[in-house]
């Protein structure tokens, strides 16, 4: 039997039409399912480009009270766990009598700059007759740092500060005046004193 000649455009047309017909099919079940599994999805605008989210938390640590290398410990802070001979290199000696040391006691031959172990805020700043003069810093875990016997003093108080950033200039005392020019550190945890050399070098999380 002879075809019709207008049969195979019709048959063409067919193909093309079922063929475009079931890519569209496709393309809508496609796109359903896509549209199912990100229904759970939360969407972030832009916004959060302008925040500074730290993908790694890197803890502070305690650092010294100075950046000079001419610095050095001249006297430490007295513990009773100590040998009898750094017992000895702890005491403070005023007024005819001998004291335990309640810091630790920095020297140079010049003054150097004195700056902050962590970041804080001062908390005080005050004159002692025997301690001269004095600054204190509150930082994060409870912990206070002390640093007397300051020439002169950079900061106010109430003042945010940043680690490294300077307090003032070493000087002297009246109760370690043989010490000369230095500094002396005191540390406080929870309101105890404790070692200054047990501090340093620390992580803020593990005091």
């Amino acid at each position: 039997m002879k075809l019709k000649p207008f049969v195979f455009p019709v048959l063409y047309i067919s193909l093309i039409f079922m063929l475009i017909l079931g890519l569209y099919f496709t393309s809508r079940a496609m796109q359903n399912d896509l549209d199912t599994s990100l229904s759970d999805v939360t969407y972030v605008s832009s916004v959060i480009l302008g925040d500074v989210v730290p993908v790694v938390d890197v803890e502070a640590t305690v650092n010294n009270p100075y950046v000079s290398e001419n610095v050095k410990i001249k006297r430490y802070f007295y513990n009773v766990e100590d040998d009898i001979d750094r017992q000895k290199e702890s005491l403070v000696y005023y007024d005819n009598t001998y004291m335990p040391n309640t810091g630790v006691d920095y020297v140079a031959d010049d003054k150097f700059e004195v700056v902050s172990i962590l970041d804080g805020t001062i908390i005080d700043i005050k004159e002692d007759e025997l301690l001269g003069k004095i600054v204190e810093v509150r930082h994060e875990n409870e912990l206070v740092s002390s640093y007397a016997g300051l020439s002169e003093i950079s900061v106010q108080k109430g003042e945010a500060i940043t680690q490294g950033m300077k307090i003032g200039t070493s000087g002297t005392n009246k109760i370690n005046e043989s010490l000369g020019n230095h500094l002396h550190l005191e540390i406080y945890k929870n309101g105890v004193n404790i070692d200054p050399i047990k501090v340093i070098g620390q992580k803020l999380g593990d005091l």
